[in-house]
């Protein structure tokens, strides 16, 4: 699965399309789109093919901001969007998360994207035992987050930033119903790769 995450400088635009150079188009998984402070959304796309090299994101007006891509094995290749959340804040902060979301099932891949509008935000803190799967700091104010949820409980994406800021986010779970053999013969999803 690819996972591409927008983050916009513009509180009005939104992301009309996504898709690859093959023409395979993506799926929105949720949006916190032309809200305040920044628009961001995530999109998906499952069985990706070798093939596909390129994304290309239409926006709905022009806008600067990030675009960060995530590619995970073995998420499902059926019905894979479980739960999704947003929130954002709009007073300036060093807390900062997604919306809580409970995966209906265990070994569930949930990912967040976080979008914050200062140049300068210090050291970010990643809570929760996520992983980093993008941090751009001030560059693109853009922050990827993941962890595979071995069992059905709640999650958020969640962060301090040692100076103060305004951030949008989102979150979506996403289901495993792929058995890969490992060695321990469990099953597994696990992150391949990742650009901005």
């Amino acid at each position: 699965m690819h996972a591409v995450g927008i983050g916009l400088a513009s509180t009005t635009v939104s992301v009309t399309d996504v898709v690859d150079n093959l023409g395979s188009t993506y799926s929105l998984a949720i949006a916190r789109g032309a809200s305040k402070p920044q628009g961001v959304e995530l999109w998906y796309r499952l069985n990706i093919s070798s093939g596909s090299t390129r994304v290309f994101v239409n926006l709905s007006g022009t806008s600067s901001g990030a675009l960060a891509i995530g590619q995970f094995n073995g998420v499902s290749t059926a019905n894979a969007l479980l739960q999704t959340g947003s929130s954002a804040i709009t007073a300036n902060s060093t807390s900062h998360g997604s919306a809580e979301i409970t995966p209906s099932e265990n070994n569930a891949l949930v990912i967040s994207l976080a979008r914050w509008n200062a140049s300068t935000i210090g050291t970010v803190t990643v809570l929760g035992g996520m992983n980093t799967w993008l941090s751009t700091a001030t560059t693109v104010r853009t922050l990827g987050l993941y962890i595979i949820q071995t069992n059905a409980s709640t999650v958020t994406g969640s962060f301090t930033t040692s100076s103060n800021c305004q951030h949008a986010s989102v979150i979506a779970a996403f289901s495993d119903t792929r058995a890969i053999v490992v060695k321990m013969r469990r099953r597994s999803l696990s992150m391949l790769g990742c650009g901005a």
